[in-house]
């Protein structure tokens, strides 16, 4: 394009030409159209509108030199769009170099384009800090609502595993003394009568407990978890011998050992035929090592849901859970003892 000395031709309004009035008229539509377009859609339809973008600027700038600064906009959208800051900055070196090469093939005001190559520089680098800005909030949403999902899940698990042990233990000692009830009504109606009221004391207990596995299950203490066991033994003529049981342990060990008493006993009143039951707590090179073994047939091959959540809650406190079935049934807890005291 020849250049006409004297002629202001980057300022339209002073130029007093109608060609540059009539480019005017006919970029900027295009250009304020393409821009909505590429802001508001996505996926081929926003490309295509940053494609008509760029050439509106290309083609516009050798009319009007001061239009360098229409670079500014669809390159300014790129960082957030394209979400690699190599690609933004590749695009806007290229966008920089093709407005150069025009300057030099049209004869561009220097001062013009250089403006522009400045705002263009300056605004797409600020953009491209916000946009990792704005990346890294996205990720950071996007692993707080992972943990949050992981945390749920968790937590249904954790309720699942609870209810089992929980439920499975109280409607066992249920089952027991309903049947003795049954054989005592007419032989000895007042133990009986005893046995049935024991049957609505645990019923209305283990409503209690199932409220609390769903709201966080508060253990009231191993020492009481044992008497519970050796009451529920002597239902079923099983007698407990407990050894060296410790007088505190941190929340989260008892809480575990509490669930696994109870579970071990539930597994021993249901399957084992056993007449003796045997729990021992020793502390030993800094863990807990914890037996509980019976007399009974043993033959237990395969792990229940009970046994997979007690061994789950073991390992999730770095312990190690193991069990020996042959002649009897040995189940075996090695904790790290933290700040446990005898």
């Amino acid at each position: 394009m020849r250049r006409e000395p004297g002629k202001p031709k980057a300022y339209p309004i002073l130029s007093h030409r109608r060609d540059a009035w009539i480019a005017l008229a006919i970029a900027y539509p295009i250009f304020l159209l393409s821009f909505f377009v590429a802001a508001e859609t996505r996926g081929r339809t926003r490309w295509i509108a940053y494609t008509v973008l760029f050439a509106v600027g290309y083609v516009y700038m050798p009319f009007n030199s001061s239009a360098s600064g229409l670079f500014v906009y669809p390159v300014a959208m790129l960082p957030f769009i394209l979400k690699k800051p190599r690609r933004a900055l590749v695009a806007m070196g290229a966008q920089v170099s093709g407005m150069f090469l025009e300057m030099a093939i049209f004869g561009l005001s220097r001062w013009a384009v250089c403006v522009g190559v400045f705002f263009v520089v300056v605004i797409t680098l600020t953009n491209l800090y916000y946009a990792e800005q704005e990346w890294s909030n996205a990720k950071l949403k996007l692993a707080n609502e992972e943990i949050e999902h992981l945390a749920t899940v968790a937590e249904r698990e954790r309720i699942a595993r609870d209810l089992h042990d929980l439920l499975g233990h109280t409607l066992t000692v249920i089952a027991l003394k309903s049947e003795l009830a049954g054989k005592l009504i007419t032989s000895d109606p007042n133990a009986a009568a005893s046995e049935i009221a024991e049957i609505q004391q645990t019923s209305r207990k283990a409503l209690a407990e199932v409220r609390e596995a769903v709201l966080g299950y508060r253990s009231q203490g191993l020492s009481a978890e044992v008497d519970r066991a050796r009451k529920a033994l002597a239902t079923a003529d099983i007698k407990l011998i407990c050894d060296g049981l410790p007088n505190e342990l941190p929340v989260a060990e008892e809480t575990v050992l509490c669930l696994a008493v109870r579970e071990s006993v539930t597994n021993i009143m249901r399957h084992s035929e056993a007449t003796e039951v045997w729990m021992q707590f020793r502390f030993r090179d800094g863990r807990l090592h914890v037996t509980v073994a019976d007399n009974g047939k043993g033959g237990v091959k395969e792990e229940g849901s009970g046994l997979r959540g007690m061994r789950e809650r073991v390992e999730a406190l770095g312990g190690r859970l193991s069990i020996q079935s042959e002649v009897g049934t040995q189940l075996t807890i090695d904790l790290p003892q933290g700040a446990a005291t005898v």
